[in-house]
């Protein structure tokens, strides 16, 4: 929906205009989601109510409800991507409604937001992006992840720390990073669980005026279920990076694929500690 309509000028303006947008996340409104109880009982009466008018319902579909919450028009997300498609059912509410023409109900806000961290903690922005799998790589997926002093502690070698010292990176804290090197799918359960094997190792480059520079190698090998609860594919991703670090204070870490491929299509994630950018 991002790389189609919802980035289509036309279908933008006339939701701007027009319409108090919603949308909601399908894994918070599942039975142990946490959307609360309220809520989720109203997305399960506008879907009941469209079946009752035989209009197209289910977990992935955009709705068009009157002004008091009843459902009049539905898209399934297969026909909703077409941007010619959304946009004709708008203007079919638009003209049913006649709504007045006015000025965005919510303003603009980014769609993926660090979440609350401590000064003392390493907050990663991971961008994920994969090629020829058509709409699921027209526009990049966004994910956050944060590790408190005693998870970023164990990323770091034990003293003394001299140039050509080489470890192992801490296999837990590695993984709470891996497991986010996944292409965008239908499916987010990022549990560590279905790693398979993985490797992180450092080797310190240079010691300057107290601060310390290593390079990172490693990857990670897991299944991954396109959509959730069902079979699980290998994925495989190579990575390298950079970690620099003080005596006092977070470090900084920033980490790439160099190759990676899941259903036979090759795809790029970039990680990148957000507070302390790497230079």
């Amino acid at each position: 929906m991002r790389a189609g309509p919802l980035s289509d000028s036309s279908v933008i303006d006339l939701l701007n205009s027009s319409f108090v947008c919603v949308y909601v996340n399908n894994e918070d409104y599942r039975e142990s989601g946490s959307a609360p109880a309220d809520e989720q009982k109203e997305l399960a009466r506008i879907r009941e109510e469209g079946l009752e008018k035989k209009l197209s319902v289910g977990t992935v579909h955009a709705y068009v409800l009157t002004p008091d919450g009843h459902p009049v028009d539905s898209l399934h997300v297969a026909e909703a991507a077409k941007p010619g498609k959304t946009l004709s059912m708008l203007e079919r509410a638009v003209e049913r409604f006649q709504p007045k023409p006015g000025a965005p109900v919510m303003p603009p806000t980014a769609q993926s937001s660090p979440p609350p961290a401590g000064a003392d903690s390493v907050v990663l922005h991971l961008v994920s992006r994969i090629w020829g799998r058509g709409s699921w790589g027209d526009i990049p997926a966004e994910n956050w992840i944060v590790l408190r002093p005693k998870q970023w502690s164990k990323l770091l070698p034990p003293p003394p720390v001299e140039p050509g010292h080489s470890w192992e990176l801490d296999r837990d804290v590695s993984a709470k990073i891996l497991t986010y090197f996944y292409p965008q799918t239908e499916n987010n359960n990022a549990d560590v669980a279905r790693i398979q094997n993985l490797s992180l190792t450092g080797k310190v480059l240079a010691v300057e005026n107290g601060s310390a520079t290593a390079r990172l190698d490693g990857f990670v090998e897991m299944q991954h279920a396109f959509y959730a609860g069902r079979d699980k594919q290998p994925l495989r991703a190579d990575v390298v990076g950079v970690l620099i670090w003080q005596p006092a204070g977070p470090p900084t870490l920033k980490l790439v694929t160099t190759t990676a491929e899941y259903l036979g299509h090759p795809f790029d994630v970039a990680v990148e500690s957000t507070s302390h950018p790497v230079p």
